[in-house]
Formats: structure tokens, C-alpha cells, sequence
């Protein structure tokens, strides 16, 4: 069953306004903390780093009343980068992502403008890209390849733009040729947005013509959102090309996206089944 975004553009009661007016203020108020915290985040350490982007991005969840679930698969020892791609549905996408395993991720160039978040994402080491040019997107493969060989973890959302969550589109291969050229693997996992009962929502979904500020004031206005984090087996390299590793990745998360819909069948779960992740 899935919650219809129209449907969540109804009339809410004064109390159900005054809460959201409460949280927006708490939301302002940690936004202003990230904007003080990203003037020192890029002279921190890398440790300190991913701290920081951990804790924060749980509190700004926290804050919206959004319950996650879901563990990453741990390796302490990694020896090298990790490309993590994962299904888009929203805005929040990021933040849910950090909350569990911090990274820089590789965004649309026009969230470099967006108010606050933008600047957020420029100092945290955000890569953006402009689809458009040919030449920017070779030497973007190049700058992801040089990080994953420092061993950093990227995080990609290779469908190129946000759905409503209810399937999985296609997955453009352009920017898996960064993992290629640093022999890294590549972690798929599946975002899915639900109810307590673990049915589908769309109250995330932040697609069409909505705004940023409007996506926000829905999510502000309700308060039974949660969010699952499945995370697939690691596809290990070498394959053939970036085709093949694209379709690979885009099948894992679709089979991840496929069970929940099973769950939701079943009579719903407040978390997703897990599969043991073979991290190497």
C-alpha cells in the first residue's frame, strides 16, 4: 500500500501547526550550529570528521522526529575506498546516509545553491557534477577514482534524480567508472521510507515541482516517518565495465526494494530484512 504525496497536502489542526512552527525553529537553530560547525569542519581531522558528520546529521533526524533503522556493515580494517550507491527519494537521503556511515557524496551541481544545505555540502567535501558536460564528468571519474585510493568512502545515487521511492529506476553508469579506475567496490543499499507499520510512505519524496521549503514544512507537519537502510552484499571488482557494474547494483537494490513490498504485504514490518553483508 502506498501513501499518496496528495494526500498528505491536507488541513491540519492549530496544535499540529504550532508543533511544526516548534520544530522548524529547533531545525533553524541546528542549521545555524552546522553553518558555525563547517567553518572548522575542513581543518579537523578525518576522525573528527566523520564524528561530527555522524552526530549532526542524527540530530537534524532526531530533531524531525525521524525514526531510522538499519546497520551498516562494519570494517575497520578496510584497506581501501568504497563507492556506497543507493536508490534517491528525498533530500533527506544525505543526512540518513551520514547518520550511519559518514561520506562525500556526489550531487546534482544545483544543490550548490540551495539556502544553508548547499553551503553545508560544499564544506563537508560534497563532489557536484554537471550532467551536461562531457568533459566535467571525466574529470570527476578521475577526482572519485584519486579519493577511493586514499581510501575514502563516496556515496552515489546513480538513478540521477529522486523518485517516490515506490521502485527502483534505471541506473546511469557514468559515474561507477571512478571505482573501476581505483579497482574499488562498490556497496549497494536500498532507502525505503514507511509508517510505524512499515507501509510505504511518500511523505519524504521530494520529486515534481515541489519545493525544498514546502518538502520540508509536510515532513515538519507529520510525525510517524521512518526510514529503513538495507544494505546488499559488497560487488567486489574487477568486472567487465560500468555498464555491468551499474546493473549489477541497480539489480541488488531492486531485490532489496522487492522485499520490502513483500513485508508491506505480509502486514508490514517496522524494519526490513537485513541480509548479512560479506564486507571483503
Amino acid at each position: 500500500m502506498m501513501t499518496s504525496v496528495k494526500s498528505l497536502d491536507v488541513p491540519h489542526p492549530p496544535r499540529a501547526v504550532l508543533a511544526a512552527l516548534f520544530i522548524a525553529a529547533r531545525l533553524g537553530l541546528h542549521l545555524l550550529y552546522g553553518t558555525l560547525l563547517a567553518v572548522f569542519y575542513p581543518r579537523l581531522s578525518h576522525d573528527q570528521q566523520q564524528t561530527l558528520l555522524r552526530k549532526w546529521s542524527g540530530q537534524l533526524l532526531d530533531i524531525l522526529h525521524i525514526t531510522r533503522h538499519g546497520v551498516p556493515p562494519v570494517a575497520s580494517d578496510r584497506p581501501q575506498g568504497l563507492l556506497v550507491v543507493a536508490n534517491h527519494v528525498s533530500w533527506l537521503d544525505i543526512f540518513v546516509l551520514n547518520a550511519v556511515m559518514p561520506m562525500r557524496f556526489i550531487a546534482k551541481d544545483e544543490v550548490r545553491d540551495w539556502p544553508v544545505i548547499g553551503w553545508l555540502c560544499r564544506r563537508s567535501g560534497t563532489l557536484f557534477v554537471k550532467r551536461a558536460t562531457r568533459q566535467h564528468l571525466i574529470s570527476l571519474n578521475q577526482r572519485v577514482a584519486d579519493l577511493l585510493k586514499q581510501q575514502a568512502v563516496i556515496g552515489l545515487f546513480p538513478e540521477g534524480t529522486t523518485t517516490e521511492g515506490g521502485q527502483v529506476g534505471e541506473f546511469y553508469p557514468a559515474l561507477f567508472q571512478g571505482a573501476i579506475a581505483a579497482a574499488a567496490p562498490v556497496l549497494p543499499v536500498c532507502v525505503y521510507y514507511h509508517d510505524a507499520q512499515g507501509k510505504h510512505s511518500q511523505l519524504a519524496a521530494y520529486t515534481g515541482e515541489t519545493s525544498l521549503l514546502s518538502s520540508i514544512w509536510r515532513i515538519l507537519l507529520r510525525h510517524d516517518l521512518h526510514v529503513s537502510l538495507t544494505f546488499s552484499a559488497v560487488l567486489n571488482l574487477p568486472v567487465a565495465n560500468r555498464r555491468t557494474l551499474a546493473a549489477a547494483a541497480q539489480a541488488a537494490i531492486t531485490q532489496l526494494r522487492c522485499a520490502a513490498d513483500e513485508a508491506d504485504a505480509q502486514g508490514g514490518s517496522s524494519t526490513l530484512p537485513t541480509p548479512s553483508p560479506r564486507f571483503f
